[in-house]
Parts: C-alpha cells; structure tokens; sequence
C-alpha cells in the first residue's frame, strides 16, 4: 500500500468513524484527536515521499544513466538491486507509527494496547531479523508513490539483472549463496579471473568468460623454426586465454549477538567483524562471517558438490518412519 492510499484510507474509514457524534458523546474529543492525527499524517506523507523523489532525480537517474552507458561495468555486481537496498526507505516504510496502527485515539482501550503496539518497535530494534524471508529487494526498499523510483528498478529486473556468466549459479547454487529473502541485501562482487583450460575463442565466449588474444610477435628466426617440416607434425601456437570472472560474496544477512537479530546487535555484530584481525582475514581471502572470496571452479567439478539437503519437515517425517519401525520389531518381540 502506497502512503497516499493509507492516508486516504485513514480520512474515509478511520476519521468519519472517529468523528461519529455517538462515539465522541462517550469519549469526548476524539475527532479533535484524529483531525490532528490526520494532519500530522499528511505532513509525514508529504516530507517522506519529496524526499524520496528528490533522491530519485538527484541520484538513482544518474547511477541509472551511466549503468546504461556501460553494461560492461553492471557485471562487477550481481544482483545490483541487492546492492542498492535501501535500508533507510525499507525501514520507514514499515516501521512507521502510521503504517503499524499507533494512534493517539483518547480512550482507555488504546491506552491498554498501545504500548503493545510498540513492542514491534522493541522487535526490529533487537529481536527480529531485517531483512526479512517477506523482504524483496526493489520493492520493499521503495515507495510505491515514487512513481519514477518504481519505474527505475523495473529497468534494473528487466535490463540489468542477468547472470555474470550462464552456468553462475551452477557454481554458486541459490541455497548456499541465497540474495533473496533474508538474503536481500546479499550480492556478489567481482574480485578477479580464475584461468581455464579452455582454448577455443568462440567456446569461451559461448560460456560467458573473457577471450585475451596473446599479442607476442615472433621474429623471422623464431618462424624459420617454428616452420613444420614434411616428417613433423606442424606446431598450433597459443592464440589466447579464457579467463572466467572470479567473485566474492557479500553476506549483508542480519547476523545478530547473543541469540537477538535486530538492528542493535546487528549493529555490534558488524562492528566486531571489522576488528583488525578479522580484516586481516577477509583480505587474506578467507571468508568471515559469511562474506568472502569464492573458489575458482572448472566445469568438470564434481557434481556432488552441487547443494542438496534435507529440510526440517523431511528429517521430521524420516524420524517419524524409524520409530515407528521400531516400534513394529518391538511388537514382534
């Protein structure tokens, strides 16, 4: 729902009810309570969504621009939705007293279950993960009443949303490397190549990777030589090298302290894992927290590497059928 459209909801359901005369003859000021409320929506409405328009016009356009310039840089970051998470925007967008129902209604039931509707603010604050499984990112992080800003991210799905290479996530399976849900802030980083074996142009092109034509000259001495003769077998000189793009993954997930995921110890969580002996780690190449360079894999790895697994309600289920198993050649017995 677009802020224009809950205010509007507010004005024709929530004011007209509140402003009902037998409602304000029983608790008396509660139509002043709501025009007030009203009004203040309006002015957070306003100021929320020109801030969101001026950031579009002023930044999003330009960065949009000079992707679009220069696909060949997109390829740095994958996905670059991911990268953009607007953290601020996502936040306010959901976590706002308007968006969770926190009134200033003057009655007695508000004032009872007022302060539990704070506690979703004590929730994202230190319990709850942000991003969340119900997050998406360039949706979730935008304003639906920032027409151009919703135009923008559409372009970036359409456009500029493809596969570093096509066998990517081959590599680096969704389950293992998730960028979705918890996830939505999570992107891949282009660190550097990783060498093939392959030595046809077009094969490597096919798959993706960057053909480097060698450019050594030979002087006429060296050709005299290289030269096949009628008993030998003629020499194929190295035309290039295929290079496939070499990525690290940044693991942005909520990693929490003590058992809390909220923004808090996140906050901490973040703040210990950029302590001078784990960034001494991340630039070795090891992976800390998550985050890391990734190995450089040949197509001919094993398949067994591929992500399988088991989740809860299956081991629940195989748990299930061994008891009962057991509880049959118990009963034999």
């Amino acid at each position: 729902m677009s802020f224009q459209s809950m205010y509007n909801e507010y004005i024709n359901k929530t004011l007209k009810s509140e402003c009902d005369w037998k409602k304000n003859q029983k608790n008396p000021g509660r139509c002043k309570a709501a025009q007030q409320y009203a009004k203040e929506m309006r002015k957070f409405v306003d100021k929320t969504v020109k801030s969101s328009i001026t950031t579009t016009k002023q930044t999003k356009e330009k960065l949009l621009k000079q992707r679009l310039d220069d696909p060949e840089s997109n390829k740095k970051v994958y996905p670059l939705i991911n990268h953009d998470f607007d953290y601020k925007t996502a936040l306010l967008k959901k976590y706002n007293p308007y968006s969770m129902g926190i009134t200033n209604e003057p009655t007695i039931d508000n004032l009872v279950k007022g302060p539990m509707k704070l506690k979703k603010f004590y929730k994202i604050l230190v319990k709850d993960k942000y991003p969340a499984n119900s997050t998406v990112a360039g949706t979730s992080d935008i304003l639906d009443d920032d027409k151009r800003s919703v135009e923008i991210k559409k372009i970036y799905k359409k456009k500029l949303n493809k596969l570093p290479y096509p066998s990517f996530r081959k590599d680096f399976p969704k389950c293992k490397y998730p960028t979705t849900g918890k996830h939505s802030s999570s992107y891949f980083l282009k660190t550097g190549t990783c060498k093939t074996k392959i030595t046809d142009e077009k094969k490597c092109k096919k798959k993706g990777y960057q053909w480097i034509k060698n450019k050594l000259t030979f002087p006429p001495v060296v050709k005299q030589l290289l030269t096949p003769k009628k008993q030998k077998k003629a020499v194929k000189p190295i035309l290039g090298t295929c290079y496939k793009p070499k990525y690290s993954y940044i693991d942005n997930s909520a990693k929490g302290y003590f058992g809390n995921h909220g923004l808090g110890p996140s906050l901490i969580n973040d703040a210990m894992n950029i302590s001078p002996d784990k960034l001494f780690n991340i630039l070795a190449g090891y992976s800390t927290g998550g985050s890391g360079a990734l190995p450089c894999i040949e197509d001919f790895r094993n398949k067994n590497d591929s992500c399988k697994f088991i989740d809860s309600k299956s081991k629940l289920t195989i748990l299930f059928i061994i008891m009962f198993l057991f509880m049959i050649i118990w009963m034999k017995k």
